[in-house]
C-alpha cells in the first residue's frame, strides 16, 4: 500500500498533518511488524473525526487502514499522530463486530498507541466480546509492542532520509581516524574520486576540463586558463588549513585529490545537486560537499560541488566553503561537530581567505538583527540538523551560527579547531565545550549576546 502525501484541507490542517506524513519512503520497515495486520479496504467509506495528538482535529472519509495508519480524503494519517481514545472510536466505526480477526487487529493498533490506558483496556474487552480467540488475545500486547517499535524505527528512518536529501552533512559519519595513504594509494584513491566526479557530471549531461594540483582536482565546464590560478589558490588554502589543524594537534590525512566541480550555469547546478543526492539546490547558496564511497580502501571521501557566480571573488568563496568542508571531513576523523559549528566553520575559513568577497557582512546581517531584537544563540546551539530553527528558518540559523563561531574563532582559534575535530567520546556536549573553552555553552551564549548587542 502506498501512503501518498495528499490533503484537501485548509492551511491549518496541512500544518497539523505535516508532522504525520513522513513515512512514504520507508514503508518497507513495517513489513515484518504489520504482517499479521492486513490492509483492510472498506466497502463503505467511514466518516470519522480524528483527534490529533497535538490537539488538532481532522475530519476524514476513510477508505482503508492497516497497522501503519489510515488513508482517505485526509490523505495518510499515522496512528501515532492520533489520541488513543478517538483512534479506538474511529476503528470501531470501521470494523464489524462480527469480524473477530479485524477486531483483534484494531485492538492491537489501539494498544500500540497507548498500552495500559483506558482506551487499551476498552479495546481488549471489546475484542474479547467480539469473539477473538483467547490465544490471540494473549498475543495482542506483544504484537502491539512490536508494532510500536517498528513505527518508531520507521519514523527515524524517514527523518534520516529527509535529512539526507536536505544536506549530506546530516549523515552518520564514523569516528575512527583516517589512515595515512602511501603515495601510490593516494594517487589511486584520488583517481577513483575524480572518475566518480566525472560520472556525476555526465549524469547531468555535462563534461569538464581537469586542472590538478597536489591535493585538488578542479573539474570545470569552462576551459578558461584562469582556472589554473583557481586550482593553485585552492591548493594553498588546503595547505594553510592543514598546517592550522596540525598546530592544533589534529592530523589531516589527505585521501587523494579532492574533486571540485565548477559548473557554468544555475540550471546545471540544480541538475548536479539533484543527481548527487536528490537535494534542493536553493538550500545550498555557496557549495555542497558530498561523500560517495570511492577508492580502495573504500571510504566516504569528499567531492565538492560549487554554486556558480558571475563574481569571480564570490565564485572563489563558494569553492572555498566546499573545500573547507572537505578539509574538516579529512581532519582527525569524519565525525562531525555540532550542527552550528559544522555549518559555520567552513564559512569562517572561507571568509578569512577571501575577505574581498565581502561575505562576512552578508553572513552577519540576519543574526545581528535578531540578537539586537532579543534573540540569543540557544536555538542553534542546542539543535540538530532538521530540528527547530534549522528547519523553520535555516537562513537565520546559518547567520546565528556564523557570528557565534566567528566570535569564538577571533578569541580562541586553536581551541575552536580542537573542539571541532578532537576525538569524540561519550562526554556530554556541554561538558566537552567547557573543557575546551573554560565556560559552559550557556555562559558563552550570554557573553556572545552581550558582545553583539554593542559590537559588529
Amino acid at each position: 500500500m502506498a501512503y501518498a502525501n495528499r490533503t484537501v484541507f485548509s492551511q491549518t490542517t496541512v500544518t497539523n498533518l505535516a508532522k504525520i506524513l513522513p513515512f512514504t519512503a520507508v514503508l518497507a520497515a513495517y513489513a515484518a511488524a504489520r504482517a499479521d495486520i492486513q490492509p483492510r479496504i472498506l466497502d463503505i467509506r467511514a466518516q470519522v473525526k480524528l483527534q490529533l495528538a497535538d490537539g488538532g482535529e481532522v475530519r476524514c472519509e476513510v477508505a482503508r487502514w492497516d497497522g501503519l495508519g489510515l488513508e482517505g480524503s485526509c490523505g495518510s494519517v499515522a496512528w501515532d499522530a492520533l489520541q488513543a481514545g478517538p483512534a479506538f472510536a474511529a476503528l470501531k466505526s470501521m470494523v464489524a463486530e462480527r469480524d473477530a480477526d479485524a477486531c483483534a487487529d484494531a485492538a492491537t493498533v489501539v494498544l500500540s498507541i497507548d498500552d495500559g490506558g483506558p482506551a487499551a483496556r476498552s479495546a481488549l474487552e471489546w475484542a474479547r466480546k467480539a469473539g477473538v480467540d483467547p490465544k490471540r488475545l494473549e498475543r495482542i500486547r506483544s504484537e502491539a509492542l512490536a508494532l510500536r517499535q517498528a513505527r518508531a524505527a520507521a519514523a527515524e528512518a524517514a527523518r534520516v532520509a529527509l535529512l539526507a536529501r536536505s544536506t549530506p552533512e546530516s549523515a552518520a559519519f564514523p569516528s575512527k581516524p583516517w589512515p595515512s595513504l602511501h603515495s601510490d594509494d593516494f594517487n589511486a584513491v584520488g583517481a577513483a574520486a575524480v572518475e566518480e566526479a566525472r560520472a556525476l557530471l555526465a549524469r547531468t549531461g555535462g563534461s569538464a576540463t581537469l586542472h590538478e594540483s597536489q591535493h585538488i582536482a578542479l573539474l570545470s565546464e569552462s576551459g578558461d586558463n584562469a582556472l589554473v590560478k583557481d586550482t593553485a589558490a585552492l591548493e594553498r588554502f588546503f595547505q594553510h588549513w592543514r598546517a592550522e589543524f596540525e598546530e592544533a594537534s589534529i592530523t589531516l590525512a589527505a585521501q587523494g585529490r579532492i574533486p571540485v566541480i565548477v559548473v557554468q550555469d544555475r540550471d546545471r547546478w540544480r541538475l548536479l545537486v539533484q543527481a548527487a543526492f536528490g537535494g534542493d539546490a536553493d538550500r545550498h547558496p555557496d557549495a555542497v560537499t558530498i561523500y560517495p564511497t570511492t577508492g580502495l580502501p573504500a571510504a566516504a571521501r569528499p567531492i565538492v560541488l560549487v554554486h556558480p557566480d558571475a563574481d569571480p571573488l564570490r565564485q572563489r568563496y563558494n569553492a572555498l566553503v566546499g573545500v573547507s568542508r572537505a578539509v574538516l571531513h579529512l581532519a582527525g576523523s569524519p565525525a562531525r561537530p555540532p550542527a552550528w559549528l559544522n555549518e559555520a566553520l567552513p564559512k569562517v575559513m572561507a571568509d578569512l581567505e577571501v575577505p574581498q568577497a565581502k561575505m562576512d557582512r552578508v553572513l552577519r546581517e540576519r543574526g545581528l538583527a535578531a540578537v539586537r531584537k532579543g534573540v540569543d544563540f540557544g536555538s542553534v546551539l542546542n539543535a540538530r540538523y532538521g530540528e527547530g530553527i534549522w528547519e523553520s528558518d535555516p537562513a537565520l540559523a546559518q547567520s546565528l551560527s556564523y557570528i557565534f563561531a566567528r566570535w569564538i574563532s577571533e578569541n580562541a582559534p586553536q581551541r575552536l579547531l580542537r573542539y571541532a575535530k578532537a576525538p569524540r567520546t561519550s562526554e556530554p556536549e556541554d561538558a566537552r565545550f567547557q573543557r575546551h573553552f573554560g565556560m559552559t555553552l550557556a555562559e558563552a551564549n550570554t557573553r556572545a549576546v552581550r558582545w553583539f548587542q554593542t559590537n559588529d
